[in-house]
């Protein structure tokens, strides 16, 4: 997980909330409150997301801000979480119909050595990702992981397949948006995604492409390696995760 926001944008309120609070408002639609945690570090900068989720009351978990996988870990296994849904930060505009969609797949199976997640074979916009594993698994992971961009995004080691007997599995849509970005890293991208959460009427991915279509404000992605933030290279600095 990584996410290379510039600092202070999260906080910035669109329409009377902060960023973080609507991610957070459609995150509440998929998910109980009980089951929500969001990740951060430590950083002088990241203290205003502590605030926020005592304000909103929501767990937070403060970890060190170079080692995302060892916090979203410790974050489940403090609540007593078996499973968790992994979650990018500069995603405000996370579907939860998606969320749920995931959370569907993973849970019917009932196989705990299974990753499942829409970031393998990509078919949605960079700022939906979401992801499903078993802490097991993660904790597994964390114990083979031996480079620096294993710790900083916490499932690129399962992604690339290195933990053999996980089943990778594959959520997708019938039509390709992989092109197109709704991430929170610049203020470029403030821009848009203000303007977007003025008009969206729901929280659906259908009803942002339609808006951000009609209102010319579909942005296409740069990354090359088919990652989100291909510009920003992180270091992942403020990963919120839910656990379930």
């Amino acid at each position: 997980m990584v996410s290379g926001t510039v600092p202070g944008l999260l906080a910035q309120p669109v329409g009377g909330k902060s960023y973080l609070q609507h991610q957070l408002d459609r995150v509440l639609v998929a998910v109980r409150r009980a089951e929500c945690v969001v990740v951060t570090t430590e950083l002088g900068e990241d203290r205003s997301i502590v605030a926020l989720c005592q304000d909103l009351g929501v767990s937070c978990y403060v970890g060190d801000r170079d080692d995302a996988l060892r916090n979203c870990i410790r974050a489940a296994q403090g609540q007593g979480f078996r499973s968790v849904m992994i979650l990018r930060s500069d995603s405000p505009l996370i579907d939860p119909v998606l969320m749920a969609q995931v959370k569907a797949k993973y849970l019917a199976s009932g196989d705990g050595n299974q990753y499942v997640s829409n970031r393998l074979k990509r078919t949605y916009p960079e700022g939906m990702e979401v992801e499903i594993i078993g802490v097991e698994l993660l904790s597994q992971a964390y114990l083979v992981a031996n480079q620096w961009s294993d710790f900083t995004d916490p499932t690129r080691l399962l992604r690339r397949g290195d933990l053999s007997h996980c089943r990778r599995v594959d959520v997708v849509q019938a039509v390709d948006h992989s092109q197109w970005r709704f991430c929170l890293d610049t203020w470029a991208d403030h821009q848009q995604l203000s303007t977007l959460l003025g008009l969206v009427q729901n929280d659906s991915l259908q009803e942002l492409m339609t808006v951000a279509e009609a209102h010319g404000l579909l942005v296409q992605k740069s990354g090359t390696d088919g990652e989100p933030g291909g510009g920003p290279g992180l270091v992942k600095k403020r990963p919120p995760s839910i656990g379930r």
